[in-house]
């Protein structure tokens, strides 16, 4: 049954016995697939409703005139069903390209791009260009891929080996006798002993993950070059065995996790695989492998990225904790007040950035454009707590641009010189270009940039 599908985040997925198709509309907005891979993916929806709050679920079920639908909401990234039915979801971005293989095949390379900078992400290592030379070239084989890398690394600096106490009634005397153990089992038997010795081995938790990691792999992947590098790969775990209590032999990695950055991205990447482990988990028969984000969290840490490294000649703190809502209550402070990105130049001007992965509409003034309220409260409080000797600083409500929010809206004035600006963000836009777009808000002319 396997087919890869691809939808957009709050797009609509249908099957094809159930409603009318348009052959000759492509869209990632609305989807239409074989009942038979319907019915794998939905199953896979209903397995996952029961015990999700509805505000928190990836998926809701919906049914117009008796026909089923499946509606996405804002997570993005890759399921792949136990039927083989892959469904990948992408972020709506806007492009403004009338090609849908080269928006399909532009979408996957910014998304991977942006993954790479998610706080304590292991997809540093995962290209795009793979996406970029082939047409149909899934994410989660990018994903695959990205792992097959940092096990190829890991590797040529060698494999990780330990001394582990060997316990074992041997036909020579090693380490020291194990007296109890050898009345026991060699009363009758002298030529035997019973010892205890320790052993180099790479027999050990990591490696145990690692080799568990390539087995699944191997059978998940359907790309020929990953599946021959998989098993590779494989031969270099001969002496290892898979990992019996996955979670057991997790666990027993966190101390290896903070010790040694050597092993940290190869955990992480295998935490992904084997515990479905993107911010998002599932469970369920139904399910083969799940990796999924809340796309404003990737908004979020990619924005902050662009910021650390195009802001020259600024400070730049990301979820910045200098402040609480409430300054006293029972002599203690309440709600920690966390921005997303405080910018300080030089000469005191400050500039407070919160990111939202929202559709912003510039022509529904009537509507307030869409925007919530309880976002504009939020930005009220952070500019009167970081206001400093009368020094106000400027805010931005930063969203994605989309072909009905193409422009900065009008200023808001909230009070004096408290003032908030709504920008679009622009993908095709140059990333160091746009982040200059936002800081000249400040009224500077020099910014420093390389």
């Amino acid at each position: 049954m396997n087919k890869n599908y691809h939808v957009s985040e709050y797009g609509l997925i249908r099957s094809e016995q159930e409603w009318d198709v348009d052959d000759n509309v492509k869209s990632l907005k609305q989807i239409y697939i074989p009942k038979d891979h319907f019915n794998s993916l939905y199953n896979f929806v209903l397995e996952n409703q029961d015990d999700s709050d509805e505000s928190e679920s990836v998926f809701t079920v919906k049914t117009k005139n008796r026909r089923r639908q499946i509606k996405v909401k804002n997570h993005v990234g890759v399921v792949e069903t136990k039927d083989g039915v892959q469904l990948e979801i992408l972020p709506k971005i806007f492009y403004g390209i009338n090609d849908f293989d080269k928006e399909l095949n532009k979408t996957k390379q910014t998304f991977l791009k942006m993954l790479r900078y998610v706080k304590n992400s292991p997809f540093k290592s995962v290209s795009t260009a793979h996406i970029s030379s082939k047409k149909e070239f899934p994410i989660l084989e990018a994903f695959i891929h990205g792992y097959i890398t940092e096990t190829e690394l890991l590797i040529k600096g060698g494999l990780y080996t330990q001394y582990l106490q060997v316990c074992e009634n041997s036909d020579y005397l090693r380490g020291r006798l194990d007296i109890t153990k050898n009345i026991r089992y060699n009363y009758l038997n002298k030529s035997k002993f019973y010892c205890l010795f320790d052993e180099y081995s790479k027999n050990i938790n990591i490696n145990r993950i690692i080799k568990t990691t390539l087995k699944k792999l191997s059978s998940i992947t359907r790309i020929s070059a990953n599946y021959r590098s998989i098993n590779q790969l494989l031969s270099f775990f001969d002496k290892v065995n898979e990992s019996k209590n996955i979670q057991l032999d997790l666990s027993r990695l966190n101390s290896m996790h903070k010790s040694s950055l050597r092993f940290k991205s190869i955990i992480e990447w295998s935490k992904v695989f084997l515990e479905n482990k993107g911010f998002t988990n599932f469970g369920g028969e139904s399910m083969n492998m799940s990796i999924l984000f809340p796309m404003e969290r990737v908004f979020e840490y990619y924005i902050t990225y662009l910021f650390k490294k195009f802001s020259d000649g600024y400070s730049i703190k990301s979820q910045d904790k200098s402040y609480f809502l409430v300054e006293k209550h029972k002599m203690i402070s309440k709600f920690r007040l966390k921005p997303d990105i405080v910018a300080t130049s030089d000469d005191v001007d400050q500039l407070i950035v919160d990111t939202k992965w929202k559709l912003i509409d510039q022509f529904k003034e009537n509507n307030n454009y869409n925007i919530q309220q309880s976002d504009m409260y939020q930005l009220y409080a952070y500019g009167k707590k970081y206001t400093n000797n009368d020094n106000e600083p400027l805010l931005v409500l930063l969203y994605p641009m989309n072909p009905r929010f193409t422009d900065k809206l009008n200023e808001f004035i909230y009070e004096g010189d408290l003032r908030l600006e709504v920008i679009p963000f622009n993908f095709d836009n140059n990333a160091q270009d746009e982040i200059q777009k936002i800081l000249s808000q400040m009224g500077k002319k020099e910014y420093g940039f390389a």
